[in-house]
């Protein structure tokens, strides 16, 4: 996922070359504005080069390794609460009056919202240690709001093995941090144990995509892969992630 090839910033506008989903996203965007949902990049048109011309969100973007400031509790539950906002404001929209939407990393089921399925800490724009917008939504697609989740859960917790973690600290409780982003969210108790196998469910697909693109000799993702000892890490993740099932759902209810 390296939606930020080619994108730069003029002035107080940000341009992006067009892609695969720029039709969709655009879609998008028209009707978050309309929608009065102010957490996300406004969509001015088109340049002379035909890049799209975005407004550009002020702010920090929190980069690897995530500092101390985005990795709070506190920041946590901001996502969650936003997420849940993005989600409401993407059910009125008719999805499929649009066309070209990315399916790579998409819920495969679809679904009643539009994800954004890049919920990076790179694309949460924070100021003042505060969540306060989304960036970069080249992967969104319709799909279930659980999936959204289960790739904020991911990346935020995080649902990584401590001792194979990348850019989080190991002294991260990923358990207790997913249920609190689940809480935020407004994740019904009953429905933890639905939850967390839609988490299983985006793993399997996302680890698949990026073994695929491994398979093919794409760059980056290959010498990333290797470098950072990539099946080890996965290795490593799907044991701890299959250890902790019981505890994550039992968090997520409300039994810590």
């Amino acid at each position: 996922m390296d939606p930020s090839a080619g994108v730069v910033r003029v002035g107080d506008t940000v341009r992006r070359p067009a892609g695969r989903s720029t039709h969709a996203v655009r879609g998008l965007l028209l009707h978050l504005e309309r929608v009065g949902f102010d957490e996300a990049p406004r969509f001015l048109g088109t340049d002379e080069q035909g890049r799209d011309v975005l407004t550009f969100v002020e702010g920090n973007v929190p980069l690897p390794p995530y500092p101390s400031w985005a990795l709070s509790d506190a920041a946590l539950q901001d996502l969650g609460h936003l997420v849940r906002r993005f989600h409401e404001a993407t059910a009125t929209f008719d999805a499929a009056s649009v066309t070209g939407w990315s399916d790579e990393w998409a819920d495969p089921h679809g679904g009643p919202v539009v994800c954004h399925n890049d919920l990076f800490p790179e694309n949460v724009v924070f100021r003042d240690g505060h969540v306060v917008a989304l960036i970069d939504f080249a992967e969104a697609g319709p799909g279930r709001p659980f999936w959204d989740l289960a790739i904020a859960a991911q990346e935020w917790a995080p649902l990584h093995a401590p001792g194979a973690r990348l850019h989080h600290p190991d002294h991260l409780d990923g358990v207790r941090r997913t249920a609190l982003l689940a809480r935020a969210y407004g994740v019904d108790p009953d429905r933890a144990e639905e939850f967390v196998d839609v988490v299983a469910e985006e793993r399997v697909q996302q680890l698949g995509n990026v073994r695929r693109l491994v398979a093919a000799a794409d760059e980056p993702w290959t010498t990333f892969w290797h470098e950072s000892d990539g099946e080890d890490r996965a290795a490593a993740d799907d044991l701890w992630l299959r250890e902790q099932r019981s505890a994550l759902i039992e968090a997520i209810q409300g039994s810590e």
